[in-house]
């Protein structure tokens, strides 16, 4: 399909054909992203550290759709999406929404609210 016809089949609400192997059709209608299930949100300027980083990626498994992390204006622009767990790191704005929010460096007794609440919320039904 080109795109043209990619975006009218769309419009006509009909249902989307899922390839297996989407690289083969470069023109098909493209998969919905899908959500990620956890969502950190970096205030501006910041940078997560490599180590918490990897860590949490280790905690979250293999699938690296399940874990991304945003800028605060990336994320702003987007129209602040969410996840089923949204985290915060140095926000300057609200923080209503957020499963959990600290500032960096993260302190121990914050790395232990941080893994608490992430057991919980990913291991809830």
């Amino acid at each position: 399909m080109t795109p043209v016809q990619s975006q009218l089949w769309r419009l006509l609400k009909q249902p989307v054909w899922r390839c297996s192997h989407p690289e083969r059709l470069p023109l098909a209608p493209a998969p919905a992203a899908e959500q990620a299930k956890v969502l950190l949100v970096l205030g501006q300027g910041k940078t997560l550290p490599a180590r918490l980083e990897s860590d949490l990626r280790l905690a979250l498994g293999p699938d690296e759709a399940r874990f991304l992390v945003m800028d605060e204006t990336a994320w702003r622009a987007a129209g602040s999406p969410v996840a089923p767990v949204l985290l915060g790191l140095n926000l300057t704005a609200a923080v209503q929404g957020f499963a959990w929010h600290g500032s960096l460096p993260l302190t121990p007794a914050h790395k232990r609210q941080l893994w608490s609440r992430l057991c919980h919320l990913c291991s809830a039904p």
